[in-house]
């Protein structure tokens, strides 16, 4: 596609941004429900808010610059000693270091998934070669064809597990092999673990699994056995602290020491350091509010299916799905009769879906132009009465196209 018409990329929370391609009036930004920056609904609790109210005269104090409290809690609840741990204004801001520090000459990402990590490694002027999921098989990690696939000269790997914006999530097991068998540091993103309910532990970890649950099926759990990897993990997701920035990330003490030296002295302010330990001092409490989200999900993506969707299986906190077969064919024939737009039939019926929403001030993510994933939209759960509202929409739609 020629670059001058292309669609600029956006994120979930790019809301001018997209008000302004889509003209939407700026009057109306304010009552567009957001289902498309895959945070937590819930927001905080109100012990959790109560708590921080209570100690806002923290923030004329400058913060610890070692970040040595936040670091113990983290340590603490993901059982790993602090000197491991890189504190951050966001993962995002650590993964883009790190890229900046590695300097690959020949990047390898697993796709399709967060832009962010292309646009980072394009500012270093290295190669990046995209290894794209495969759609039949659930977007799942095919390790044989990986590794035939893979050049030997690969200097960086990035993979996002769970993967946005496929939602799939590959096995501890998967993972493990994977680092067990590439020479060059491995960059593994996992936003969105909180939501995967893992089961697994790395062998021979006898330690309780109820005590875990920000370990088990992670790559946390194996840190310190492997020189080439890095866990990132963030409070922006399940812990609705999205608006504070912070992040962290684990790993092997070369790469920590060599992060940590790039960091900028107070890069994180002291409210956002005592929110973000808050939290997870709380994480029984938040535990539960995960486990809600699950189970909205869950009922999301049935309602979906009844519906006649395609829909992804998903570890997160959001859905991807597209129209097939009829429905489809409904879809995009009702697009080529509202809109000029000339588009294949896939990505007209997702095409359609989304702009349908969007008119009634819902958005969502479009992947519906998107080579790996055309037709495709991603949609985040919210609280369950949002969630009925997107569900009538779209049921609404299908009944006009069926018409």
């Amino acid at each position: 596609m020629d670059k001058k018409n292309q669609r600029p990329e956006f994120h979930g929370s790019d809301l001018e941004k997209i008000a302004a391609y889509y003209h939407i009036p700026a009057s109306e930004i304010p009552g567009i429900i957001k289902f498309g920056a895959n945070v937590n609904p819930l927001g905080l609790s109100e012990s959790v808010k109560n708590d921080l109210a209570g100690h806002l005269d923290i923030i004329s104090s400058y913060p610890d610059r070692n970040y040595t409290s936040l670091k113990k809690t983290i340590g603490e609840y993901c059982h790993i000693s602090p000197e491991h741990i890189v504190v951050g204004n966001g993962s995002t801001e650590l993964i883009s270091l790190l890229i900046s520090q590695r300097q690959a000459k020949k990047a390898l990402v697993v796709g399709p998934t967060y832009s962010e990590y292309e646009r980072e490694l394009a500012l270093t002027g290295g190669t990046i070669t995209e290894y794209n999921l495969k759609e039949d098989l659930n977007f799942q990690l095919d390790l044989e064809d990986f590794f035939a696939s893979m050049a030997e000269d690969v200097d960086l790997l990035i993979l996002c597990n769970p993967n946005n914006p496929t939602g799939n999530y590959n096995s501890l097991a998967a993972m493990e092999k994977i680092l067990a068998n590439v020479d060059c540091p491995v960059i593994m993103d996992e936003a969105y673990m909180e939501f995967a309910d893992g089961k697994e532990l790395a062998p021979n970890d006898l330690r309780p699994m109820h005590k875990l649950w920000l370990v088990a099926g992670s790559t946390l759990s194996l840190v310190g056995r492997y020189s080439n990897l890095m866990v990132f993990r963030t409070f922006s997701k399940a812990y609705g602290l999205a608006g504070l920035r912070c992040g962290y990330a684990v790993g092997a003490l070369g790469l920590v020491r060599q992060l940590g030296k790039a960091l900028l002295p107070y890069h994180v302010n002291a409210f956002t350091l005592m929110a973000a330990k808050t939290v997870y001092e709380n994480k029984e409490l938040y535990k539960e509010r995960i486990k809600t989200i699950r189970e909205e999900r869950d009922k999301f993506a049935d309602c979906l299916k009844a519906l006649g969707f395609k829909v992804w299986p998903t570890a997160t906190n959001f859905v991807t799905f597209r129209a097939e077969g009829e429905l489809m064919q409904q879809l995009a024939k009702a697009y080529a009769t509202k809109f000029s737009e000339r588009l294949p039939e896939q990505a007209a019926g997702g095409k359609l879906i989304f702009k349908y929403l969007l008119a009634n001030s819902i958005l969502v993510r479009d992947f519906s132009t998107h080579p790996v994933l055309q037709g495709c939209l991603r949609i985040t759960i919210g609280l369950p009465e949002e969630n009925k509202q997107i569900i009538a929409k779209i049921t609404e739609l299908c009944a006009e196209v069926k018409a």
